[in-house]
């Protein structure tokens, strides 16, 4: 029985993680709003320097995305469940 519970566990941090993951890209999307109104709102001739925070927040975003997604993404009691049988699978 633990050995489940130990799965779920997993499966339920992974779950969280990935959840986690999409309110950090929102709210570093909301920086990057800010970034470029203060631009605009500064000196909207100048130049564009909003563009290398929001490539260092792109660059941060996709390293700690992709492994956690890989090629599904998503988080509903279906996948917890899913990633339980595939983590059991490679037991």
């Amino acid at each position: 029985m633990s050995n489940s519970t130990d799965l779920y566990q997993a499966a339920r941090q992974r779950v969280i993680a990935k959840t986690t993951y999409k309110w950090v890209f929102a709210a570093l999307a909301v920086i990057a709003a800010i970034q470029v109104v203060i631009w605009y709102l500064t000196t909207p001739e100048g130049y564009f320097w909003p563009v290398w925070p929001i490539i260092g927040m792109l660059i941060a975003a996709l390293a700690w995305g992709i492994p956690l997604f890989g090629r599904h993404g998503g988080v509903s009691e279906e996948r917890v469940q899913a990633e339980v049988a595939r983590m059991r699978a490679h037991q």
